[in-house]
């Protein structure tokens, strides 16, 4: 049998709960223990649970877009140090000690962390060589351009401290919901299993629960 999902769960549970109060139901009901009460709260843990969930959908949505957002700049930076990476390696390749000062030949970091530090110190060594600088303007490299490149891969850390915390907070938003949710189904566990003893000899209460009596 496939599982249920959320939305055919909270459909199921709402018809239980909320038509538990019905005048012809809740007599058999309040012998049990289910008086009006008790209905009460399960009618308030089952709004609970509903705000919690579209808190939970809203934190999930601005998690994704963080992460859009940092994984577009990312590409982008990466395209742009490809191809800055290339010019200077180009421009200064008769001169090993100019190359060497700009660490043009070391194999790029794989972590993000070390990448975007790597990335930012690469920008520096550039723009502190001031003849260079002056040599590859010709190839639009100015330094307006390296430092656009450079303050973009450094801002790239905000963008993804940013995407963490909204991953933290659609984690807690998620546990909340499913804390809740779990006490909900132990609730309608609870009143289903009830109602289904009280309302034995007339099932077309039951029915009206969504409990189906074959």
């Amino acid at each position: 049998m496939a599982r249920k999902t959320l939305a055919e769960k909270f459909k199921e549970y709402r018809l239980l709960i909320f038509n538990s109060s019905k005048p012809e139901i809740l007599p058999s009901l309040e012998s049990y223990g289910m008086d009006k009460e008790h209905l009460t709260k399960g009618e308030e843990l089952y709004n609970v649970v509903q705000d919690l969930t579209e808190k939970q959908k809203l934190e999930q949505q601005e998690e994704s877009q963080a992460h859009d957002t940092f994984y577009e700049s990312k590409e982008e930076c990466e395209n742009n140090l490809r191809k800055t990476l290339k010019i200077v390696k180009m421009a200064s390749r008769s001169d090993k000690n100019l190359q060497n000062r700009l660490k043009v030949n070391e194999p790029r970091e794989r972590k993000i962390e070390e990448w975007i530090k790597q990335s930012i110190e690469f920008y520096n060594l550039v723009l502190n060589e001031q003849s260079f600088l002056t040599s590859i303007a010709k190839f639009s490299l100015t330094p307006e351009k390296l430092t656009a490149e450079r303050n973009q891969i450094s801002e790239l850390k905000d963008l993804r401290n940013k995407a963490m915390s909204e991953k933290g907070q659609a984690q807690e938003a998620t546990r909340l919901r499913n804390e809740k949710m779990e006490e909900l189904e132990d609730y309608c566990y609870e009143l289903r299993t009830l109602a289904t003893i009280a309302l034995e000899d007339t099932p077309q209460l039951l029915e009206e629960l969504g409990i189906l009596v074959r």
